[in-house]
């Protein structure tokens, strides 16, 4: 896949996109800039297990291969084998209020399906066929947290995986901070 990408995004190499990892690493979008993929549990937003430590392949999007602001964009893509994943971080400041927070959570949600799908879209449109792989996008809200307790999908979350669906034509929409790959 990293193939495609870089001969789809020819400047993926010159703008620095694009880091291999063999070993589990964090992702991190401190204060909104180019997504980073690092060792440093610091400011870390979601942490990528690599589960048999062969290469997992990140590429920075916004403000990176994507820089047009014309493009809703996701931050970050993740490949290994025949996986893809494209993340949204969300760094959101929470206050002491419930009811703001969760108004909060639900409008970043939107924007980051948007973002999600809008940035699949614009791979397809630059030629990146993703026939025979598994297409995935992440929603990670801050604290960080190694475990993601599981729950029965809400009306609204399957609301979101629909629209998710019809914007770009994948179902596979997740909200967490960890993934194994």
């Amino acid at each position: 896949m990293i193939d495609k990408i870089i001969t789809a995004y020819p400047h993926c190499k010159t703008n620095l996109c694009h880091e291999e990892f063999g070993v589990s690493f964090y992702l991190n979008d401190h204060n909104n800039a180019k997504c980073i993929a690092t060792t440093d549990r610091i400011n870390a937003t979601c942490y990528i297990e690599n589960s048999d430590l062969k290469i997992i392949d990140f590429v920075a999007i916004d403000d990176c291969l994507i820089s047009s602001d014309n493009i809703k964009k996701c931050d970050a893509l993740l490949t290994k084998k025949k996986v893809v994943w494209f993340i949204e971080l969300k760094e959101v400041r929470w206050s002491n209020n419930a009811a703001l927070n969760r108004k909060k959570r639900n409008t970043n949600r939107k924007k980051a399906v948007e973002q999600l799908a809008s940035t699949i879209n614009d791979f397809k449109q630059k030629g990146i066929d993703f026939s025979g792989y598994f297409v995935a996008g992440l929603i990670s809200f801050p604290p960080f947290a190694i475990s993601n307790p599981v729950t029965a999908p809400t009306t609204s979350s399957q609301a979101r995986v629909l629209e998710f669906a019809n914007l770009c034509g994948y179902s596979e929409l997740h909200e967490g901070n960890y993934i194994v790959m």
